[in-house]
């Protein structure tokens, strides 16, 4: 299981600087997170789209953001599951599970076509 903490965040008008703490978010600027993974230690840029509840469980929904390089020419969708730990620090960890995946983009899409 992948957990993943989010180390700052910076509004999508900005570039992601290599050294940041945080950045000011306006009305009309996309957040952008950005997640470490703990095992790995590799920084994810993402950009928020969508959190729900299903039976209790917290879900987050985000795609890849790749800054600067367009290496990626398609975005990619991520659903974890999110919670706060101990700290009250916000983690994100990968859904292993097949059937509580399929229920999240479930949701997601249920939402996504409500909101057209």
């Amino acid at each position: 299981m992948r957990t993943t903490r989010p180390s700052r965040t910076l509004s999508r008008s900005e570039s992601p600087p290599s050294q940041a703490t945080g950045a000011t978010e306006t009305a009309q600027d996309e957040i952008l997170a950005v997640l470490v993974d703990d095992k790995r230690g590799r920084e994810y840029y993402v950009s928020m789209i969508d959190s729900f509840q299903i039976s209790g469980r917290l879900y987050a929904v985000m795609y890849n953001f790749e800054p600067d390089i367009g290496s990626h020419p398609e975005p990619e969708l991520v659903i974890m599951r999110t919670y706060r730990d101990v700290n009250g620090d916000q983690v994100f960890v990968s859904i292993r599970n097949r059937a509580e995946l399929d229920e999240a983009f479930d949701e997601f899409f249920r939402r996504y076509q409500q909101s057209l």
